[in-house]
């Protein structure tokens, strides 16, 4: 298992460990996933360019601050296993990303199970047409 695999994805890698990051929310980017499990930002670069290969010890600690991350996917990812020799089906891949938290409350309310009455959903809808039509109306200038 401690054996470099030629070839391994490391931009699934990359993917994996940046989506669950990003959909955990406790980082969106190399940078910040740097601060989070201490990991050196370069390090992490050339981890996610596929230049070094993640050790046991660095994926432990992407584990251990990613929530949704599993210790087996990991080390599938990072091709210090096979899916054979850790038990899992297939290989892993990235998750899928998820709303923002005000995007998934709006669209509760807004859907067909709102706690709002009909006038109120008309309400919102509108408003929200309002505000964003400005911008599908292309680029705004700094006084708008």
């Amino acid at each position: 298992m401690g054996n470099v695999h030629p070839g391994w994805d490391f931009a699934a890698f990359r993917e994996y460990v940046i989506g669950h990051a990003r959909n955990a929310r406790v980082a969106h980017d190399q940078a910040s996933l740097s601060k989070v499990t201490q990991i050196d930002s370069g390090l992490l670069g050339r981890y996610f360019r596929g230049e070094t290969q993640p050790g046991p010890g660095n994926l432990a600690k992407i584990h251990a601050k990613v929530p949704g991350t599993s210790m087996q996917e990991l080390l599938v990812l990072a091709g210090r296993a096979t899916t054979e020799s850790i038990g899992l089906r297939s290989v892993p891949t990235a998750p899928t990303p998820t709303l923002h938290p005000i995007a998934e409350q709006v669209d509760r309310l807004l859907g067909d199970d709102s706690p709002l009455s009909p006038v109120e959903r008309g309400l919102l809808a509108e408003l929200l047409s309002h505000v964003l039509d400005r911008y599908d109306q292309g680029p705004r200038s700094a006084t708008a």
